[in-house]
């Protein structure tokens, strides 16, 4: 009998050592990821420095788009070197759809413009659109002219026919001979007032 007795104090000892072991690698857990949880909310409370970000040409630091910008770079705890990438990227992609945007809208005007000039061809004969440009050159200055030119306008059917309209009511007047009369004698007032009483 006391060999079991010893026997069962050996494996309570040994439970009692195992139970002690399981609990001390629990404690030592619970301690490292109390340490790494308070590493995090040490650099979660440690502020990141945005100072050295390079902003491209024609931003300002004080601009309210940056200052949100760095707010969110804050908030998500990005670092600096990420944020800068970020930046870039961001600037690049946004030049690339300006070019985009602006190429489609050079494309859309050049093919409004050609419409124009089909449509003002097959409306006013070549008289009237040398009396629209005439018109054009009596009307505004050389520099209108070529801003207008510049920008399509004087081929705009709607111009084309004011500037006809212009041109006919400027013409420059001519002379029209008359019937010089009867004879080549004054003429007698009586003659153009007859029933007059002052005569």
């Amino acid at each position: 009998m006391p060999e079991s007795i010893d026997a069962t104090t050996k494996l309570e000892e040994q439970g009692a050592a195992a139970e002690g072991t399981r609990t001390l690698e629990a404690e030592v857990a619970t301690s490292q990821a109390a340490a790494e949880a308070g590493a995090e909310a040490a650099a979660t409370q440690a502020p990141v420095d945005y100072s050295g970000l390079t902003l491209p040409e024609g931003y300002r630091a004080d601009d309210p788009v940056f200052a949100d910008v760095v707010k969110l770079f804050d908030a998500e705890k990005i670092a600096p070197e990420t944020a800068q990438r970020l930046i870039d990227f961001t600037v690049e992609r946004d030049k690339e759809i300006a070019r985009a945007v602006n190429e489609h809208s050079v494309a859309a005007w050049r093919k409004q413009t050609g419409e124009w000039r089909a449509s003002a061809e097959k409306e006013f004969s070549a008289e009237a659109l040398g009396e629209a440009r005439t018109a054009l050159a009596r009307v505004f200055d050389r520099q209108t002219i070529t801003y207008l030119e510049g920008l399509g306008f004087t081929n705009h059917p709607g111009l084309i026919r004011a500037m006809v309209k212009v041109a006919r009511s400027i013409k420059d007047d001519s002379f029209v001979a008359g019937n010089a009369g009867r004879g080549g004698s004054a003429l007698d007032p009586k003659s153009l007032y007859p029933n007059s009483l002052h005569n």
